[in-house]
């Protein structure tokens, strides 16, 4: 069980309400649902009366269905819930990724935001990052191995460079500052002045 020692929860994404009592006996601490689920309104139900961390794709969902299942959520009591942007494409055009939504969804449902994300590359990750994104879901494919969405995958040694990316842009995020930060200060010293000699 090398995830249980690098502490990585596991969780999945149930198509069915017999699918959340499976998961619910295997004790998953979040549920996803995918974005092809998010009008599922009775599987919705039955996944936010765990109250359990739902991560919620919203892939071609319109803004009232999504309003919907949010709604649909908090009104079984769970107020714990991740909202991703995600373009449905697979691949997904960086021109179609609109990240712009991100800080837009944070604003109108009050919750946090992040990707869900089919492009190729690091790209749109290190931007949904700066625009607020807490959550980032790639897609994976280990070396040697093809699958139906290992076309648009990353392999391992890319996931590391964009997992750097992601981390280092998260970083340059910061706080509001409005004064020299301390690296700034010695600078300071070497403003013009007035020097008498």
């Amino acid at each position: 069980m090398e995830l249980k020692k690098l502490k990585i929860p596991i969780f999945s994404s149930p198509f069915s309400t017999r699918g959340v009592a499976l998961l619910e006996k295997l004790n998953v601490p979040i549920y996803k649902i995918a974005s092809f689920e998010i009008t599922d309104i009775p599987l919705l139900k039955k996944v936010a009366a765990t109250q359990k961390l739902i991560i919620m794709s919203t892939g071609m969902a319109t803004e009232q269905e999504i309003d919907k299942a949010v709604q649909t959520i908090k009104k079984a009591g769970n107020s714990e819930f991740i909202l991703l942007k995600c373009t449905s494409a697979y691949p997904a055009k960086l021109e179609d990724a609109n990240l712009s939504t991100i800080p837009y969804f944070r604003e109108k449902f009050g919750c946090y935001v992040g990707l869900s994300d089919h492009t190729v590359g690091a790209t749109s990750p290190t931007v949904a990052t700066a625009l607020g994104a807490r959550v980032i879901e790639k897609h994976l494919c280990l070396d040697g191995q093809e699958g139906v969405d290992s076309h648009f995958s990353m392999r391992p040694s890319e996931f590391k460079q964009m997992v750097n990316a992601v981390k280092q842009s998260f970083e340059t995020l910061g706080t509001i500052q409005t004064a020299p930060s301390k690296s700034e200060i010695s600078s300071r010293n070497y403003r013009r002045s007035i020097y008498v000699t």
